[in-house]
C-alpha cells in the first residue's frame, strides 16, 4: 500500500483572488491514490476555484493514472468557459516526477513551475 496525502493551503489574505486554490500533495500518487486526487480537484472546481496550483514537491512517484486525473481537471476547468488553469509545482531536483510529466507530454496543458511563488506569479501575470 502506498502513502499519499493531499491538503489545501489557504491563499486568502495573501493577495490571491478567491478563485485560486493551492493544494499540497506528497507521497506516491498512483492508481490507488488517484481517486482521492480526483475528488479533491473536483471539490475545488465545485467550490468555484478556477485556478489550481498543485505543489508536488514532496511527491516521490506519480503514474499515468494521476497524470490522467490532472489532464481531466484541466479539461473540466476549460469547459467552464472562464479560462481556468492548473499549474504544477515540482522543483528541479524531483527528477523522477518531472520525467513522468516529460514522458506524458502534457506540457501544453499543464504548466510546470519550480516554486509556489513562481506558479502564483504566473497566474497574476496571466490575469
Amino acid at each position: 500500500m502506498s502513502f499519499f496525502y493531499i491538503g489545501d493551503e489557504e491563499t486568502g489574505g495573501h493577495g490571491h483572488p478567491g478563485d485560486v486554490a493551492v493544494l499540497v500533495a506528497g507521497g506516491e500518487i498512483d492508481y490507488a491514490a488517484s481517486p482521492r486526487l480526483r475528488e479533491c480537484l473536483a471539490d475545488c472546481v465545485n467550490a468555484g476555484k478556477r485556478h489550481l496550483v498543485i505543489d508536488l514537491s514532496s511527491v516521490s512517484f506519480i503514474d499515468s493514472t494521476a497524470i490522467g486525473v490532472l489532464v481531466g481537471a484541466v479539461m473540466r476547468l476549460r469547459e467552464q468557459g472562464d479560462h481556468g488553469s492548473l499549474a504544477i509545482v515540482c522543483d528541479e531536483y524531483n527528477k523522477r516526477v518531472l520525467r513522468i510529466f516529460d514522458i506524458a507530454g502534457v506540457d501544453s496543458l499543464i504548466a510546470l513551475h519550480n516554486s509556489r511563488a513562481e506558479a502564483l506569479s504566473a497566474l497574476a501575470i496571466a490575469s
